[in-house]
């Protein structure tokens, strides 16, 4: 399980219900107390959690909050060339993430994109693993967004950040899509980021917002 501190509380994304959560100090302080070993599972806190069907006993990842590199600078507010990405590429990556969210819902969209991962991340060129290339995300990013612009569809951060990340990744570039929220009042957004690179937005807006969840 992940999520994000914003202050004293905590910020939750439940992927099947495709809503957030917002826990209170107490509940915050628990799952920061978990994730470095110091609260005892059996305290009233940790089975409140439990019983809410927020963590589970088992072998499974630890819990802590997403690690996200500070973003420092954006593809699209940099100089730089622009990789080809076709019209065609850009409308049947939009289609298929909104498609996918649309009748298949967040948690099993979430499920595709990491098994696409996955295939791309074996095999490409007979190189195993996705490239950390800067200086090519940033142009695959740039290159996505000015041909985004003839895409017939309204924008929409979360379908065009699968969208973007589906068009890096068949490239075998890496990079990470993360779902961030801020506070008073809740605001929630979507982009993708290479390392401390943003390649989705300006910067001054990914930077804004805390992330909670990182595919």
């Amino acid at each position: 399980m992940s999520y994000g501190l914003l202050g004293h509380r905590a910020v939750l994304l439940d992927l099947a219900a495709d809503r957030y959560l917002l826990l209170g100090d107490r509940e915050a302080a628990a799952l920061t107390a978990l994730g470095s070993s110091e609260a005892p599972y059996s305290s009233p806190l940790v089975e409140k959690l439990m019983a809410r069907h927020l963590i589970c006993t088992g072998p499974r990842a630890a819990i802590s909050p997403v690690h996200q590199p500070a973003p420092l600078a954006s593809a699209l507010e940099m100089d730089g060339s622009s990789s080809s990405v076709s019209s065609l590429e850009a409308i049947g990556s939009v289609a298929r993430a909104r498609f996918s969210l649309r009748f298949s819902g967040l948690a099993k969209t979430v499920m595709r994109w990491r098994s696409l991962r996955a295939q791309c991340t074996k095999g490409i060129g007979g190189r195993e693993g996705l490239a950390e290339d800067a200086e090519r995300a940033a142009s695959v990013a740039r290159g996505f967004a000015e041909t985004r612009i003839a895409v017939p569809a309204r924008r929409l951060c979360v379908p065009d950040s699968l969208a973007l990340a589906r068009c890096l990744w068949k490239r075998g570039i890496a990079a990470d899509v993360y779902f961030g929220v801020q506070l008073d009042p809740l605001l929630a957004h979507s982009w993708v980021q290479s390392d401390s690179l943003v390649l989705s937005d300006p910067l001054n807006i990914a930077a804004d917002y805390t992330p909670v969840f990182k595919l």
